[in-house]
Order: C-alpha cells, then sequence, then structure tokens
C-alpha cells in the first residue's frame, strides 16, 4: 500500500476513544484476548494481500478521494466478526502500460470489522446473565430498618405466654406471703402483743449480771411480802397473782430501773426463777388483767400479765416453748 493512505487510514481508528478501555478489558479477560489473536492474524493476511498490489497514481488520488468522503467512525455501527479467515488474494500480473480505467478496489481491501468488546465496567453477556440468576434484588435499606422496628415491636407488645405465667405465679405467692404475715402479726398482737414490750424485754436483760449476792435472804411466801417491799420502798401497789402467791421465796431486793423502783423476788417451786414487780404507768406498760404474754429476750424468757395496779413479770433462763409449758401448768393448778 502506498505511503500517501495511511494518514487517511490512520485517523479512523485514532478518532476511537474506546481503544484504550477495549484494551484494558481485553487484558482482563483470556477469552477476548484469544479473540484479538485470531483477529490479527486475519488481518496480517489482508496487509499482505494489499502489499502485493501495485495501484497506479489515478487509482490512489480516487481511493484518497472515497476515503476523505467516507463518514466518522463513529457512525458505522460495529457488526459480528467474520467467523473464517479469507484467503490472501493472489496480485495479478502487472499489464503492459493499460490505459486509464475506472477504480476497482478489491473484495479484500473492504475495511476490517473490528469485533464488539464490551466496556470494562460491563461483564460479558453470559456472566452477566448467570450473576442475574445468583443475585436477588436486595430490599433499601430504610425499608430493612422499618421491617425490623415492626418485629421488634410485635414482640415488646405481645410477651411469650410463659413469661406471663411466671409473672402471674410470682405475684401470687407474694399476696399468700403478705396475707400469712398479716395475720401472724394480729394473732401474735392479740396474744402476746401489747404496750411497752421492750421495756420489759430490756428489764429482763438486767438479770444477766445477777449472781444471788444481791439479794435479802426472805424465807416466806410471795403472798406475805407486800408489808417487807412497803417497808423498803413504800410499794403500796404491790400485788401477786394467784398462781403465784404460794410460791416460796428465796430472796428479795429493791432495784432502779430507768428511775423507777423496781421489786425483785428470788423465788422457787418447780423449777428457780425471777419475779418482777413495779407499776405499768411507770415504765409504759399497758396489758389487760389477767392475761399472760410472753417475751423473749436474748437469754431470758418472761411472762408478764397485770394483778390489780401492779404489773407482775416471771422469768427464766430457757426457751419460748419451756415458758409456756411452765405457765400452762401454773394456770391449770
Amino acid at each position: 500500500m502506498s505511503e500517501r493512505l495511511l494518514p487517511l487510514v490512520r485517523p479512523i481508528y485514532e478518532t476511537q476513544g474506546e481503544i484504550a478501555d477495549t484494551r484494558r478489558a481485553i487484558g482482563e479477560s483470556p477469552a477476548l484476548q484469544s479473540q484479538l489473536e485470531h483477529q490479527i492474524q486475519f488481518d496480517d493476511q489482508i496487509v499482505t494481500a494489499l502489499q502485493a498490489i501495485a495501484l497506479t497514481d489515478q487509482q490512489i488520488e480516487r481511493l484518497e478521494n472515497l476515503l476523505a468522503d467516507s463518514p466518522p467512525a463513529e457512525s458505522v455501527e460495529p457488526s459480528p466478526a467474520p467467523e473464517r479467515v479469507i484467503q490472501p488474494v493472489e496480485a495479478p500480473p502487472p499489464a503492459p502500460a493499460p490505459p486509464p480505467a475506472p477504480l476497482q478496489v478489491p473484495a479484500a481491501v473492504a475495511p476490517t470489522v473490528i469485533p464488539e468488546i464490551p466496556a470494562p465496567h460491563e461483564p460479558p453477556p453470559s456472566e452477566a446473565k448467570e450473576e442475574a440468576k445468583t443475585e436477588q434484588p436486595a430490599a433499601p435499606p430504610a425499608e430493612e430498618a422499618a421491617k425490623k422496628e415492626e418485629e421488634e415491636e410485635e414482640k415488646e407488645e405481645e410477651p411469650p405466654r410463659a413469661r406471663t405465667v411466671t409473672i402471674m405465679a410470682a405475684v401470687g405467692i407474694g399476696l399468700i406471703a403478705t396475707i400469712a404475715l398479716v395475720a401472724y402479726l394480729v394473732w401474735d398482737q392479740m396474744t402476746n402483743g401489747f404496750s411497752g414490750r421492750d421495756q420489759v424485754a430490756e428489764l429482763l436483760e438486767t438479770a444477766n449480771t445477777l449472781n444471788g449476792d444481791e439479794f435479802e435472804a426472805v424465807n416466806t411466801t410471795t403472798a406475805n411480802l407486800k408489808d417487807w417491799f412497803f417497808l423498803k420502798s413504800d410499794m403500796h401497789w404491790f400485788a401477786v397473782p394467784k398462781e403465784f402467791a404460794d410460791t416460796a421465796t428465796l430472796g428479795c431486793r429493791v432495784s432502779k430501773f430507768k428511775g423507777v423502783d423496781v421489786g425483785e423476788i428470788l423465788a422457787k417451786d418447780d423449777r428457780e426463777v425471777l419475779m418482777f414487780l413495779f407499776h405499768p404507768a411507770d415504765l409504759g406498760v399497758k396489758i389487760r388483767k389477767g392475761k399472760w404474754a410472753i417475751v423473749d429476750g436474748e437469754n431470758w424468757e418472761g411472762a408478764v400479765t397485770a394483778v390489780e395496779d401492779c404489773c407482775f413479770v416471771v422469768a427464766f433462763k430457757g426457751k419460748h416453748s419451756d415458758m409456756q409449758e411452765y405457765l400452762n401448768k401454773k394456770v391449770k393448778k
């Protein structure tokens, strides 16, 4: 081919803006590389055939005009690459000085068809179909978030049945325990409750320091001690329950408890006991006459009752059940 034709053919390829992108895509795809090598072999054969053709100046000039008047390369729609390779055309023997004739373009000099190459960002059709089958359309993030919030709200609004049953059982047990506690407090108040109970409990603890030497020996019965205490402390309110009137005494004394005179008697019947006598109003004790109430101390157990204007307490070291058994025997007598 003459050197005069190359400047006309080269712009057709240089105006292709996708050559760089196409080259990059071919380098990333083995299938496209194979197809390009096949096309290069075909083009080399065409170039070899064209080089063997000798054109006159007039034919070259008409070919230049034809290429110059051809439409831009962008408007030409690429067609599929030919599947078969065209055999190179043998050049005819040169004729002796033929007269000028119309330009005849050999069939082999037809424009080389560039195969359609997908853009770099678009996968091959076969791969695109496979990806379309595997990829499922994803829901927008906003819709997914809203759906999750609705599910969480439904879970919060509808607690599991097992949780409801557990809560109801716990409430029922708590209610039963509360009723039982109130019933016990009412029963305890009715049987053992009275005003000034704490004062009696503190009075019982004063007996922890006694050893017996503090008492003045008096051998008589409790019913005969009214004069003795009247002479010692002007106790005109002295009185003892009839159940303890005949109890033998071992010793007596008058002590001070929170500034109040308290009569103390060391006595013995079935067991050794300690008796306290004081005016109820002096220590804020209010108990019904003839009613017995048991007071539990740290070391001593006491039984309290009211006789006339006197508060009477009998105590010994032991347990609550021991005092209850002791009172049952005394009251039956």
